[in-house]
């Protein structure tokens, strides 16, 4: 194994390993594991360790919420974040944080199985192409993440995953100096979920000195729950997993599994009832949330960098039946009249209400310098198979990996992974992109 050179953090010594350019620091500890007295507890410091701590494998992903994840590797003790450092970086390089995807339910920083050494997320090609140095990191999902528990029990504390994510950029922001990352110039990016976690973290004081520029793809602007909305299914949420309200304490103890089970269930729930948010949306409760998040985040002044794919909708649209689409445009609050090139209109409609809309009106609003562009390329066979240019479809081009639903392994989709990463190198590097401050519609680029 080629080790790489030993790195002081404020809790003890790390080394991590070299590979194809890149130094690689996999499942280093940014918190105490969030299991018995402190599950469903914001997280605390990690103990400090003596002698030197072999950061070589990629840590587990959060507790999924299946389905859909590929994510084989989960579980509790998962508040672990990765350092990507490319070999012959100048110090006081800018720094990138990754915050995943995945409907605040699946996703994570972790290894794809637990048999394999492959992440998930895998940054070094992105690390070493844009010359910064990249952060990915875990924070809790579905039941332990957001589910709304405090209603009930004050001792099962408010948006957990929030709170992850603040103490992975507090630990980013007190060590990063010692990997050769500039401390005060911290871009956090994100997707779909993750982006819109980005987008209340804007709007939250306690995170106001945490970063200083944010890249925004397709984020799920209004998917936040109500405080009634998420007791209501909070209560639903517990019977699916077979607890009354008054046995939270059993929370704790709860196996993996039956998690699972319970998190579909949920999923299934809020799917059939019609509703677009996402099931384990985070909660507007006035305290942690004080309001729309997007309104929130309008007051701030740091740099953003915000977009959207231009068939956002055809990821949810595309599947449901013809018979089934007026229903369906009912259950979203459209007007719709089914015709020649129906899922066409509504998948429109629908990426331009949830998506392209409310990612324009941030833009538009936030008191800091805004840039918009949107995604418009599809790989050749997304367009074979008629899929569109649909969310989350930029993510194998931007990270230089080919995946089941996008093969980028041809030059045209090398190039476009190329441009994504200049520019959102760029912006790391100046709190800039490479065109006009965003005004009107006229000036958003397209990513072709």
């Amino acid at each position: 194994m080629n080790y790489s050179r030993t790195v002081t953090t404020q809790y003890g010594l790390v080394r991590g390993i070299v590979k194809d350019g890149c130094e690689e620091y996999l499942g280093i500890p940014f918190a105490a594991p969030p299991t018995g007295d402190l599950a469903f507890k914001h997280p605390v410091p990690p103990e400090s360790w003596s002698g030197i701590l072999d950061v070589v494998r990629g840590p587990v992903s959060p507790v999924q919420g299946k389905g859909r994840s590929t994510v084989g590797a989960d579980g509790k003790d998962c508040l672990y974040l990765n350092v990507f450092v490319p070999e012959g970086l100048q110090p006081d390089a800018p720094v990138m944080v990754w915050f995943y995807g995945g409907s605040y339910a699946n996703g994570g920083c972790g290894r794809v199985s637990e048999d394999s050494d492959e992440l998930y997320y895998d940054l070094a090609k992105y690390a070493v192409d844009t010359k910064t140095i990249v952060v990915s990191f875990n924070y809790r999902l579905n039941l332990e993440g957001f589910l709304n528990l405090y209603f009930l029990d004050k001792r099962f504390e408010k948006s957990n995953g929030l709170f992850d994510q603040m103490a992975a950029l507090k630990f980013i922001r007190n060590n990063i100096h010692r990997f050769g990352g500039d401390a005060d110039n911290v871009t956090v990016f994100g997707q779909s979920a993750g982006a819109a976690c980005i987008i209340a973290l804007l709007g939250m004081p306690e995170a106001e000195t945490l970063f200083d520029k944010a890249i925004l793809q397709s984020p799920c602007v209004d998917s936040f729950w109500t405080e009634k909305e998420s007791e209501r299914l909070t209560y639903k949420y517990l019977n699916f997993i077979g607890l009354k309200p008054t046995e939270l304490a059993a929370l704790r103890d709860i196996g993996i599994e039956s998690i699972h089970k319970a998190n579909s269930d949920l999923k299934k729930l809020v799917f059939r009832e019609g509703n677009a948010k996402c099931a384990f949306s985070p909660v507007i409760d006035g305290e942690v949330i004080k309001a729309r998040p997007a309104d929130l985040a309008k007051a701030s002044k740091k740099p953003i960098l915000i977009g959207t794919c231009s068939q956002e909708g055809d990821a949810f649209i595309n599947n449901i039946p013809t018979v089934a689409l007026p229903l369906a445009a009912h259950w979203f609050g459209f007007k719709f009249k089914p015709g020649k090139g129906a899922h066409r209109k509504m998948s429109d409609e629908f990426t331009a209400c949830f998506y392209v809309n409310p990612s324009r009106e941030i833009a538009r609003e936030i008191k800091g310098p805004s840039w918009v562009y949107e995604y418009q390329y599809m790989t050749p066979d997304i367009e074979k198979r008629g899929a569109g240019c649909f969310h989350a479809s930029e993510l194998p081009l931007l990270f230089d990996k080919s995946t089941p639903y996008a093969n980028i392994d041809d030059p045209v989709s090398r190039r476009v992974g190329e441009k994504m990463r200049e520019i959102w190198s760029a912006f790391a590097y100046n709190g800039e992109a490479p065109w006009k401050q965003y005004k009107t519609d006229e000036e958003i680029m397209p990513i072709k």
